[in-house]
């Protein structure tokens, strides 16, 4: 039986546009850090989960301080800003923010005690920073906007393993890690783990918002702590942040506990961590 001419060209069609559909919706469905909703501009310029001191798993029962999360949970901190360029006074809330798990559609709404709307007036600007606890789960999760009848992903996360989860054996010295490229760990401080976001560029000390400044580390970073090289002293921190606290963060005040530094050691593979901490120590033009 021979098909008509008119028949395979519907056919086609039809898959085009079907196959169009699905390449929409997975743009749709990609994180964007920067969205307009319902007149508001929003933008995530940072998502960092936190070390918490209490969180030990069940290796120690310690006291629970006030505000911290609760047993066995993680906080994952987010920082946006809003925007309105409106002419006219828009309505904003933080229960607009959601953290789900699309394998059981649970969402965990920030823990901040501010439920009321902000009311930005037309051309304000508003920073916020929200917290979000979520106890022991491997699912992936996605915070997302919601702003009346509209959605948008802004970030795709996993929470990290817990302490009592070990996921490889870390050796005690750097020396023990696989050969460090300074490109890739270049790429990794710029890009995938956003280190200079924090600390800003090496080159530029004076562009670190929250970390202590880098510049000069393969210097510094020797005089840290009697007896530990810069490369030592990168390896430990990436792996323990509140061993150590630096003197000093941006603005000539003292650096926060618990650090608000990544677990480094938890989600980097070992060649990973190796490129990073040889990015860290490698001579810079003019040091």
């Amino acid at each position: 039986m021979r098909c008509r001419p008119w028949r395979t060209v519907s056919l086609a069609l039809l898959a085009s546009l079907a196959g169009g559909a699905l390449v929409l919706r997975a743009r749709a469905e990609q994180p964007q850090r920067e969205a307009q909703q319902r007149g508001l501009r929003l933008r995530l310029e940072r998502a960092v989960w936190l070390h918490e001191a209490t969180d030990h798993g069940a290796t120690a029962a310690l006291p629970s301080m006030p505000g911290a999360p609760a047993p066995g949970s993680r906080r994952l901190a987010v920082e946006l800003s809003v925007f309105n360029p409106r002419p006219h006074p828009l309505d904003f809330t933080p229960e607009e923010l959601r953290l789900g798990e699309g394998r059981t559609g649970t969402e965990w709404r920030s823990s901040t005690e501010v439920s009321r709307p902000f009311t930005l007036r037309p051309a304000e600007l508003l920073f916020l920073t929200l917290s979000f606890d979520v106890p022991r789960t491997t699912a992936p999760l996605r915070l997302t906007w919601v702003r009346g009848g509209e959605r948008t992903a802004l970030l795709a996360t996993r929470r990290p393993l817990g302490p009592e989860v070990e996921p490889q054996g870390w050796p005690e010295s750097v020396e023990e890690l696989p050969p460090g490229s300074a490109s890739a760990g270049d790429a990794l401080f710029h890009g995938k783990l956003a280190c200079v976001s924090c600390h800003g560029d090496m080159a530029s000390p004076e562009n670190a918002r929250v970390g202590p400044p880098l510049d000069g580390f393969p210097q510094v970073g020797a005089t840290r702590i009697a007896g530990l090289s810069a490369a030592q002293y990168a390896y430990e921190s990436l792996l323990n942040p509140d061993a150590f606290l630096a003197p000093e963060c941006p603005g000539r005040t003292p650096c926060a506990r618990p650090s608000p530094m990544p677990l480094y050691g938890e989600v980097l593979s070992a060649q990973e961590m190796a490129d990073v901490i040889r990015y860290l120590v490698s001579p810079r033009t003019g040091e």
